[in-house]
């Protein structure tokens, strides 16, 4: 506890690993849902919670056991298998090794951590769009920002009869120690210019990680059928929301999902990010997820979630490789990562992985 540092193997859960840290006012950037085992998670970047601030888990990664194609157990960090260490920090599901150990470092658990959600018509998505990239830049980096298509809750399913199902929700939450800051931190969603039609709202209600990860949760449901993807953009997040608008009115699935993810604060987007094989960023992140229950479902769901993606692509500047279809376009694998870290990932898997022992991307 006094070192924060955390030695984890791959299959822990964030869920497994925040219920073991909370008991010790520690926190780490779990992913958003809460059964999503580490080792992925960590090796593909890793944006979990609070990660404008915390920046993406890999980050915080000291050091990780790795077994490497030729059967050497070898531990890699800053010191020792540097190289090998870079490429653990991010370098995606297409990594040269299996990672049996990682060593984690901790963050203080923010004591009030608070969160505001919004529900408006959908057919507004466009407009909260515009004034979400505005407002961005006056919240503080603790706060992170996020605009869904989302299906409407019960209470509202009524209301959103005309839009498929379908709401635009707005959350922020604030990772602060007192009240006053987490209200301080959130006061700018009150100036919204359709605030007059917000549908419902819950604001300034503590979110421990616990809270945000049965929230998280439910958007995310267990045992379902899913197809994911992502781009970066520094382009109108009111012109891709639009797009998404368009596209959910005809979404198969009423349970499908989408979230645009805002940087927040002045120095955020430009901040230079550690060298590492994580290497792609922009001012916004939209993931997009078909998500369905029926195998015979697969098709019509599929079709719309690629329809979509293609629709969306315009805008990329790259992926997030983590949540890509790198199956159906292995592009995207490449362009989740910036030339340079794309080329150098490349050379070390010849050195680590000569024979191609493991998949690549």
């Amino acid at each position: 506890v006094e070192a924060r540092i955390a030695v984890v193997q791959p299959a822990v859960t964030g869920r497994e690993l925040n219920s073991q840290l909370a008991t010790h006012g520690l926190a780490f950037p779990v992913g958003h849902c809460a059964t999503v085992p580490l080792s992925g998670f960590l090796l593909s970047g890793g944006l979990g919670w609070n990660f404008n601030r915390w920046g993406p888990a890999c980050f915080s990664v000291e050091a990780a056991n790795v077994v490497t194609a030729d059967s050497r157990l070898v531990t890699a960090n800053s010191e020792q298998h540097a190289d090998l260490f870079w490429a653990i920090r991010g370098g995606g599901p297409g990594f040269f090794g299996v990672v049996t150990q990682y060593r984690l470092r901790l963050h203080s658990a923010p004591c009030a951590i608070t969160t505001s959600t919004y529900f408006y018509p959908f057919e507004r998505i466009e407009e909260l769009g515009a004034w979400a990239a505005r407002v961005a830049r006056q919240l503080p980096r603790d706060v992170e920002l996020t605009i869904f298509c989302a299906p409407a809750p019960p209470d509202l399913i009524a209301r959103c009869s005309s839009s498929n199902g379908f709401v635009a929700m707005l959350s922020a939450t604030a990772f602060v120690d007192t009240a006053g800051e987490a209200a301080a931190a959130l006061a700018p969603l009150e100036s919204c210019p359709v605030f007059n039609e917000c549908l419902h709202k819950e604001v300034n209600r503590l979110t421990p990680m616990e809270a945000l990860l049965d929230m998280s949760g439910r958007a995310w449901p267990e045992r379902q059928r899913y197809l994911a993807d992502t781009l970066w953009s520094d382009s109108s997040p009111a012109r891709q929301l639009a797009i998404l608008r368009d596209c959910f009115l005809q979404a198969p699935s009423k349970q499908s999902l989408a979230a645009c993810v805002f940087s927040t604060g002045t120095e955020s987007a430009a901040a230079p990010l550690p060298d590492a094989a994580f290497s792609m960023t922009a001012r916004t992140l939209v993931l997009f997820y078909a998500i369905w229950q029926q195998p015979e479902d697969d098709g019509a769901n599929i079709a719309w979630h690629r329809k979509t993606i293609a629709a969306l692509d315009q805008f990329a500047l790259g992926h997030y490789v983590g949540e890509s279809d790198i199956l159906a376009d292995p592009a995207r694998a490449e362009r989740s990562f910036a030339p340079a870290n794309w080329k150098r990932l490349q050379s070390l898997r010849g050195i680590y992985d000569p024979d191609g022992f493991f998949s690549g991307v």
